[in-house]
């Protein structure tokens, strides 16, 4: 099963303060806007996201499962869905000792499916979905200095 791992820091906020942002889910629509080529959103919990690749674009569904802090840690749990891009998803907070940061982990890990599922992987798949977890990241970043900005978050 492929994995993607991605990470970016949000600088000055802790990490509560981003868990509890990212619980939200009208927030996912904030920073999936624009991660990959048309992202609409399905249900409250549940966005369809559009790949364009070549040949073939890939319709993948991500869908919000829950907010977890059961581990001593801070997870946001989601689910993929779609053909070659079912599995899971989540992003975990860490706080670096000595800091206020927040290093966000964005964990993918996926199934292809068959022996050409994997030819499509290496074929560009995987690179489409990586560029696409890496500005979810980023978008995420952007949209919580922007809710600091303008008072909605505490930092």
């Amino acid at each position: 099963m492929p994995v993607i791992t991605v990470d970016n820091v949000v600088e000055g906020l802790k990490r509560k303060d981003v868990f509890a942002w990212l619980s939200v889910t009208d927030n996912h629509d904030r920073f999936l806007a624009g991660a990959f080529n048309d992202v609409s959103r399905a249900s409250d919990t549940e966005w369809t996201c559009t790949l364009k690749l070549f040949p073939k674009s890939r319709v993948m569904r991500y869908r919000f499962i829950a907010a977890d802090d059961e581990h001593g840690g801070r997870r946001i749990l989601c689910e993929t869905d779609g053909k070659r891009t079912k599995g899971k998803l989540h992003y975990s907070l860490r706080t670096p000792r000595g800091s206020r940061d927040t290093l966000i982990t964005l964990h993918m890990d996926y199934d292809p499916g068959s022996m050409f599922g994997l030819v499509v992987d290496v074929g560009g798949l995987r690179d489409g979905l990586e560029k696409g977890l890496v500005t979810i990241l980023s978008n995420l970043k952007k949209e919580i200095y922007q809710d600091v900005e303008s008072g909605k978050l505490e930092a």
